[in-house]
């Protein structure tokens, strides 16, 4: 396990691991063909492209994602 290997990232705080995690996905994020993807994935990815372009109103926006997001955290304060 990686975390055996580097002990110093069970020393880091909370918030310094979210960074961690943030760079650390940006970093893979920056190099999409060396991530692995299975035939299940490219076959869902594939269904779900089919449906987008039989009935593209079928979709929501990140943005109306986020505002369904954000409103709940503001309506529940």
């Amino acid at each position: 396990m990686i975390l055996e290997t580097i002990p110093e990232v069970n020393r880091l705080t909370a918030s310094e691991k979210l960074i961690l995690v943030s760079e650390l996905w940006d970093d893979i994020a920056a190099h999409p063909p060396e991530v692995p993807v299975s035939r299940e994935q490219i076959a869902e990815l594939d269904r779900r492209m089919e449906n987008y372009r039989r009935d593209p109103s079928q979709v929501t926006t990140w943005e109306a994602i986020q505002q369904r997001i954000l409103g709940r955290t503001l309506d529940s304060e």
